[in-house]
């Protein structure tokens, strides 16, 4: 909705997230408007800092939501039932789920008391579950790692790249969730969403953005 108010007339910049892919398409048929990243988010995956397993591979991940691995012998841990949380349908981590990891592949039907309506739970259950360190859940690395919400966890690796502002500026880290500035391209050089689009893509912006706990498309110093 707010890609469609921006393309109606309606508000003038937009900060969001990236558009489905229908969206995306008017956006880019008629070539009027700028759509540049000025910020990234991963989507990253939490245990216990207690479980032994460091990483996983997209294959596994894929295997364990749909049901087909079911213990953490099967890679690499202890023999252990994996106890795979899930967030509620409508939000964000759980439409990154669906879109970057299972890309297609149908999500086991998460039993009472696996899906989870909040962040904060999800989070407090993964480190705490039965008092074991066997639970898995995802998140963004926004919360997770910059709001400190995840002492007690530790972000898993994935595919052999474990998320850093680094490898998730680079590409390299799989499961990203990039933050787009979009304006029309015909906005007046002196108008007041140029000089906001202009000065977040520069070195203040851009040093916000990474202040706030995302990744920034700049690298910062320090």
């Amino acid at each position: 909705a707010s890609y469609e108010a921006l393309m109606a007339g309606e508000d003038d910049l937009l900060l969001a997230g990236e558009p489905e892919q229908a969206v995306m398409e008017q956006l880019e048929a008629g070539d009027r408007w700028l759509l540049t990243p000025f910020a990234t988010d991963a989507l990253v995956f939490v245990v216990n800092e207690d479980n032994p397993v460091d990483g996983l591979t997209t294959e596994q991940l894929q295997k364990i939501y749909t049901g087909e691995i079911t213990n953490w012998s099967q890679v690499g841990g202890e023999d252990r039932d994996i106890i795979p949380f899930q967030r509620n349908a409508e939000s964000g981590s759980q439409v990154l789920m669906e879109k970057l990891v299972m890309q297609g592949e149908d999500m086991a039907p998460a039993p009472d008391g696996y899906m989870l309506g909040s962040m904060g739970d999800l989070i407090d259950a993964v480190k705490s579950y039965d008092n074991s360190d066997n639970a898995l859940g995802y998140t963004v690395y926004y919360y997770a790692h910059d709001m400190e919400m995840a002492q007690g966890l530790k972000l898993l690796s994935i595919d052999g790249t474990a998320p850093s502002p680094d490898t998730i500026r680079s590409g390299e880290y799989p499961f990203l969730n990039p933050y787009y500035v979009v304006m029309d391209k015909d906005e007046a050089e002196d108008s007041p969403a140029r000089i906001l689009y202009d000065w977040l893509l520069g070195e203040e912006g851009q040093s916000l953005v990474a202040r706030e706990g995302y990744v920034s498309i700049l690298e910062q110093e320090g």
